[in-house]
């Protein structure tokens, strides 16, 4: 059977958006310019604050919007809203993670796959969503944002 359907699980079931402020150590904050770049990968950085993080930091969504208003005495947007539920589509580094597989923020605002843990930090593990779809032409990969 031949079907011209083409899965796209872009945004799937992105129905919980969280606002958050947005953290301004260099290098680790959210710009328009970041977005237009597919830097996405958002992590909690402090109380109700989101950055890129640390290469293995947790990934809490995608940041899809960032304020125009800037945080006083800074180039940084004040506040954004970060996709926490569904199907995000973000770029990733390194090896392609395969279907399956779990991600991290690689402290860029791209993904990596997961790296190995020999144990579990207490709270739980720090990898999350689960990779269904991948394009290495792209260098993307589709996460079902789970808990």
């Amino acid at each position: 059977m031949t079907t011209t359907y083409t899965p796209s699980n872009e945004g799937a079931g992105a129905n919980l958006t969280l606002t958050f402020e947005v953290d301004t150590t260099a290098n680790k904050d959210f710009t328009q310019t970041d977005l237009d770049s597919g830097l996405t990968a958002a992590v909690m950085a402090a109380n109700n604050k989101i950055g890129m993080g640390s290469a293995g930091d947790r990934l809490i969504g995608k940041v899809v919007k960032v304020s125009e208003e800037l945080q006083a005495g800074t180039a940084v947007p004040a506040l954004c809203t970060v996709q926490v539920t569904g199907v995000a589509r973000f770029k990733y580094s390194g090896t392609a993670p395969g279907v399956g597989q779990k991600v991290e923020g690689d402290g860029t605002g791209k993904v990596r796959q997961a790296s190995t843990s020999t144990d579990v930090p207490a709270g739980g593990t720090k990898h999350r969503g689960l990779v269904i779809a991948v394009s290495t032409a792209d260098t993307t990969c589709d996460v079902l944002l789970d808990a």
